[in-house]
C-alpha cells in the first residue's frame, strides 16, 4: 500500500478531488473493487491513469501511475493489479492519486466509500 499523505478537500484554492498514498515507484496498484477499464493511459494532469467503472455506475481514478497492466474494455476483479504507482503528470513525487465519482461525475471523498468496503487508510501523514 503506502502512506497516506493527502486527503480530499480544498488545497492551494481548489479541490483536491481525491487521496494520495506515497510510495515507491513501480509499487503495484489494486483494483478497490470489481469493474471494466474504461481509460488506460494518457490523461492530462495526471500523467497517465486507470479509470474503473463499477457496477452501479461509480467511477474510480488511479492516477499518476507509471504504467499499466490493463487495457479499455478489461473486466477486473478487486485485487487485480491494475497499474504500477509512479510520479508523472502535475506531481510532487512518487504517489497514487485516488478519486471516487459518484455514477461517473459526482466527486466525493474517497475515504467513507472505501471504509465501506472495509478499506482503511490509516492516519493522513505529511
Amino acid at each position: 500500500m503506502g502512506s497516506y499523505t493527502s486527503g480530499y478537500g480544498a488545497r492551494w484554492g481548489t479541490l483536491h478531488a481525491g487521496v494520495d498514498i506515497a510510495n515507491a515507484i513501480g509499487t503495484p496498484i489494486y483494483a478497490v473493487a470489481d469493474g471494466e477499464v474504461i481509460d488506460s493511459g494518457p490523461a492530462q494532469g495526471f500523467g497517465m491513469w486507470v479509470r474503473l467503472r463499477h457496477a452501479d455506475g461509480t467511477v474510480t481514478v488511479y492516477g499518476h501511475i507509471d504504467s499499466s497492466n490493463v487495457s479499455v474494455g478489461q473486466k477486473v476483479m478487486a485485487g487485480d493489479q491494475i497499474a504500477r504507482m509512479g510520479n508523472r503528470g502535475f506531481s510532487t513525487g512518487p504517489h497514487l492519486h485516488f478519486e471516487v465519482h459518484l455514477g461517473g461525475e459526482n466527486k466525493i471523498d474517497p475515504l467513507p466509500w472505501l471504509a465501506t468496503r472495509g478499506i482503511s487508510l490509516g492516519v493522513e501523514r505529511d
